[in-house]
């Protein structure tokens, strides 16, 4: 020791430096500590809009609803809802758990036994943060345990400042069950690594049980129970965490063979594992919910795979002894159990090849590396890098995606693996066992991470620990002594060595990196507390819901309606009621639609009827669409709600991602989309195949169920090539314009024909050929906020097609692009009439909107249909025009949004477009089937009847109020000369 170190030291009273040295730890774990939850609760205030708490995500607000539940009926949890997932209803285990217990618990608390929805919505807002900063305290000890109480410290702090999953996904307002699924799991391996390490030292064997050795049995056995505990508790939080049971049943197959090949007894770990799988097979066979196999649900699986592991554990001490009093060579161990092993796969191959491949799917989908289409749809299961990218460039991708997470404390941990992995072959290490446990953890926390970037939530404390071990190590290192014990034994090169150690580990996490390649905690925590405007956008749409349509159970004037609230007992079909009906949606919006909408919707963030959704909304005709909207029994699907998001290409993967769900048949995005690119100016566009005019959602959300007529408007292109995904590019390189508008269709046919790289339409609203107007579906309401001013994107989109297309908004776009719009599936007014036989007669109705800022807030709905030899002629209007305020919720239909400014004009069309003409109103009661009124319109005599036509005139005499708007429809002729109208009933 240097003299100036001797006088500072003789300076400091020992007493003070002794205590400095015993407890300096607190204070510094408490500010981390601290740090970590203010980090993520400093924005809770953007959470809150107009005094209504909103969440980041999807399943925070089914989430939401479970809470509401529990606190309603404390401690029970929803056995199933019947309020999402029609028309069977969802069973979800990974919902309803200890999570969603303790939060419901928590908020009863905090509201003094009847809490309000506003202090039980709050409560679940912080939750994640309240977990997430929880964190900190097992990870200290995993970290003290390896590392000493510095690289405990150093841990926490790499815990504290890294911007990664696990912040992002322990925000206040990120209020999905991931921070509790760390802070269970941190818990359990920190007990368990506890109970390893006792069972070291304590070496417990047969023969104590069986004398009862309670005295020496105590501390091994009850620390292997909480850890058993800790294995429950995880499992309760996320039935899935059944995946600690088995990496620690992975464990011990390796180590149990190891400690016998090292002469060592491995009984006393087997007594371990014993003791705390079967304490969590006894536990979690007690809360089980089915006797099915299923890792998301709370089945028979968690339960038995503990208990065999128990069982199994108790087989391999009984082997290990009988081996050891035989003959056999000491690799016999290893052998038998290998065998065994081959043995048992290869039986269940053969008897049970399902159960078998079971395991196998949830290996492959969890930690080996690989996923199937539909799941890489869903954002948070994909992995860290793009999949079918070559292996140098996914490497390249995965290393970047980590060292955002952890910066140089990656480095850290792996240098600390390598470390800890090299003293544990040579045998150096003080606790090896359990060494040996968390660097398989930590293996297979990567082998997550790398398969879905989310499970990097997890990765984040294996990479503390870690960190941790080599701070303990390089102290350790440059030590005289055990440099943990005390701080009188670190000299000044120790200090100065285990400060640049901690500085590289934590100095870039703590301050960000240059040009952006590390972001700071803050400014990460920042970006993520926001609640988006995507449900934002959704909120008029879904009060809407909640409030003008009817309640589940009484449309169509049924009198059943649905407790939300209510117990419904399991099962995996639910019989719903009459007045009982499904909202179509894409599977993302599910859960919005339950908890703000109080409605079912037919798909959820489950993904369950994700299928039944991508083939709605692809379908490619109206009778396909309904087949998939009907049920045998009951209403079926009754609305449907879709997006910009949905209904635009600028809406990215919720536009594209129906495509890899789709299962009605081939079809792929190259089917309905490409791209005209101009090699001269650089500037491209998205264009469209027919199919793209035909699909349900495009017929819905861009033209409102109208028929579509072609346009002379042709797209001009030189080559067409191949891209990487699949969609062509039509690429022109002169200077041509790349869309020509004529002056017929005739002219623009005759250029096609003698052009063989041009089509019809195919860009904005004009599609190549005629499609038919939807019979069954209406819009009923569009929200006031525009997608296309809301969204950045989407407005780029606009920009972007405007100046490469030189079409204006109103040729781009038929229709307002409103957030979300919602369309109601009716039976639809049948009318009957008579014209001109084997012509075309087109009935046409203006229909009012919310203002739009950037296209007419009017549209007008238009249907044809062909009259026979004889003139007749039968139409299907799905569109009301008079009789909205007789119909509502309390009678079982829709308080419609979306209504007619005048009667449906009915008139010929031929050579001229020209022809008699006349109008009619349609009644609502008609529309919807609740009225048996007959509309009947003859043509030939000018006249039309209805169910409700007093209002109905000839366009001659009709008021501004009751005639079609011309404007909106071109070249209409004025109304035959004498034209009148009568009414019949």
């Amino acid at each position: 020791m240097s003299q100036r170190r001797e006088r500072l030291a003789d300076s400091v009273p020992d007493p003070v430096l002794d205590a400095v040295a015993s407890w300096y730890h607190v204070p510094v774990l408490l500010l981390l500590v601290a740090f970590m939850l203010w980090i993520r609760v400093r924005n809770w205030r953007n959470f809150i809009v107009e005094g209504q708490v909103y969440f980041s995500g999807n399943d925070a607000w089914y989430h939401l609803r479970q809470v509401q539940y529990t606190v309603r009926n404390w401690p029970s949890t929803m056995p199933m809802d019947p309020w999402t997932g029609f028309p069977e209803g969802a069973t979800v285990g990974q919902f309803g758990t200890l999570y969603d217990q303790l939060v419901a618990t928590a908020a009863l608390v905090i509201g003094g036994g009847s809490p309000s929805a506003q202090t039980t919505a709050l409560t679940l807002l912080f939750a994640p943060a309240v977990l997430g900063t929880l964190v900190a305290i097992p990870a200290y000890f995993l970290g003290k345990r390896f590392g000493g109480r510095l690289g405990g410290l150093v841990g926490v702090a790499v815990l504290a400042f890294s911007p990664g999953s696990f912040l992002s996904r322990s925000i206040a307002g990120f209020s999905d069950h991931h921070a509790a699924e760390v802070f269970f799991q941190v818990l359990a391996v920190a007990l368990l690594v506890v109970a390893i390490v006792v069972g070291e030292r304590e070496k417990p064997i047969y023969e104590q049980f069986v004398e009862r050795d309670v005295s020496n049995l105590r501390k091994p056995v009850g620390w292997a129970a909480l850890a058993g505990l800790g294995f429950t508790l995880y499992v309760w939080s996320w039935p899935p965490g059944v995946l600690l049971v088995g990496v620690f049943g992975v464990f011990l197959l390796v180590a149990l063979p190891l400690q016998f090949l090292r002469d060592e007894s491995p009984e006393h770990l087997a007594i371990v594992g014993a003791v705390s799988l079967g304490v969590a097979g006894v536990l979690l066979l007690a809360t089980f919910d089915t006797t099915e196999v299923s890792a998301s649900s709370f089945s028979l699986l968690q339960p038995l795979l503990a208990l065999v592991g128990a069982v199994g554990c108790v087989f391999l001490a009984w082997l290990a002894r009988v081996v050891e009093r035989s003959d056999y060579p000491s690799y016999a161990y290893p052998g038998t159990i290998l065998g065994l092993f081959v043995a048992v796969v290869v039986v269940m191959a053969v008897a049970l090849p399902d159960l078998l491949g079971f395991f196998v799917n949830q290996i492959v989908r969890t930690i080996g590396l690989g996923s199937n289409a539909t799941a890489l749809t869903v954002g948070e299961a994909q992995p860290p890098y793009s999949a079918g990218a070559p292996f140098g460039q996914a490497v390249s991708q995965a290393v970047g995606f980590l060292f955002n997470s952890y910066a140089f404390a990656l480095v850290g941990g792996a240098v600390g693996a390598v470390l800890m992995l090299f003293a544990l072959a040579r045998g150096r290490l003080k606790h090896r066992t359990a060494a040996g446990f968390v660097l398989l953890w930590t293996g297979f926390m990567l082998a997550a991470t790398l398969t879905q970037s989310r499970f990097d939530y997890y990765l984040v404390t294996p990479v503390a620990v870690l960190n941790a071990y080599l701070v303990g190590w390089v102290v350790d290192y440059f030590g005289e002594t055990d440099a943990r014990a005390t701080l009188r034994s670190l000299r000044l090169r120790q200090v100065l060595t285990v400060v640049v150690v901690v500085l590289f580990i934590t100095a870039p996490l703590a301050v960000g990196g240059s040009a952006g390649t590390v972001t700071t905690a803050g400014s990460y925590a920042d970006q993520g507390s926001t609640p988006g405007s995507t449900v934002q956008g959704w909120d008029g749409a879904l009060e809407w819901l909640n409030t003008s349509t009817p309640a589940e159970g009484t449309y169509g004037g049924a009198d059943n309606e649905m407790g939300y609230y209510e117990r419904y007992d399991r099962t995996d079909d639910f019989d719903y009621p009459d007045g009982s009906y499904g909202v179509m949606s894409w599977w993302d919006y599910g859960h919005w639609i339950t908890v703000l909408g109080h409605r079912i919707p037919v798909a959820n963030p489950f993904q369950q009827n994700a299928h039944e959704a991508a083939n709605f909304l692809l379908a490619p005709n109206e009778s396909r669409a309904n087949q998939i909207a009907t049920t045998p029994e009951g209403e079926g699907d009754r609305y449907v709600m879709i997006d910009w998001r949905m209904g635009d290409v600028a809406g990215g993967a919720l536009y594209t991602v129906p495509y890899t769900w789709y299962n009605d048949g081939p079809i792929s995005l190259a089917d309905d989309v490409f791209v005209v690119a101009n090699q001269t100016s650089g500037s491209q566009f998205v264009a469209y195949n027919q199919r793209h005019y035909e699909t349900m959602r495009t017929r819905l959300y861009a033209f409102h169920g109208s028929a579509i007529e072609p346009e002379p408007v042709v797209i001009d292109y030189d080559t067409t090539q191949a891209t990487s995904s699949g969609v062509q590019a039509r690429v022109t390189s002169g200077n041509h314009p790349t869309v020509r508008e004529f002056d017929t269709m005739s002219d623009a046919r005759a250029y096609v024909r003698n052009d063989s790289t041009s089509q019809i339409g195919g860009v904005g609203k004009y599609s190549e050929e005629y499609v038919p107007a939807l019979q069954h579906y209406r819009l009923v309401n569009a929200t006031e906020t525009s997608g296309l001013l809301s969204s950045q994107s989407f407005y780029q989109s606009l920009i972007n097609q405007n100046q490469s297309t030189g079409l204006s908004p109103n040729e781009l776009y038929a229709t307002p692009q409103n957030w979300v719009k919602t369309f109601e599936r009716v039976d639809g007014a049948t009318v009957e009439g008579q014209g001109p036989p084997n012509s075309t007669v087109e009935a046409s109705v203006e229909l009012q909107m919310p203002p739009s800022p950037v296209l007419d807030d009017t549209f007008t709905y238009t249907q044809r249909a062909n009259t026979s030899a004889d003139g007749s002629f039968t139409m299907t209007l799905p569109y009301s025009t008079t009789g909205y305020d007789q119909w509502g919720p309390e009678q079982g239909a829709t308080n419609v949004s979306i209504r007619a400014t005048g009667p449906y004009t009915f008139e010929t069309a031929g050579a001229n477009d020209t022809g008699p003409s006349t109008t009619v109103d349609v009644p609502e009661g008609a529309v919807i089937g609740r009225t048996d009124g007959q509309v009947t319109v003859d043509l030939q005599q000018g006249s039309a009847s209805g169910a409700n036509a007093s209002n109905a005139t000839t366009n001659a005499s009709a008021t501004s109020n009751a005639t079609a708007n011309a404007s909106a429809t071109s070249k209409r002729a004025p109304v035959a000369e004498g034209a009148a109208v009568s009414v019949v009933r």
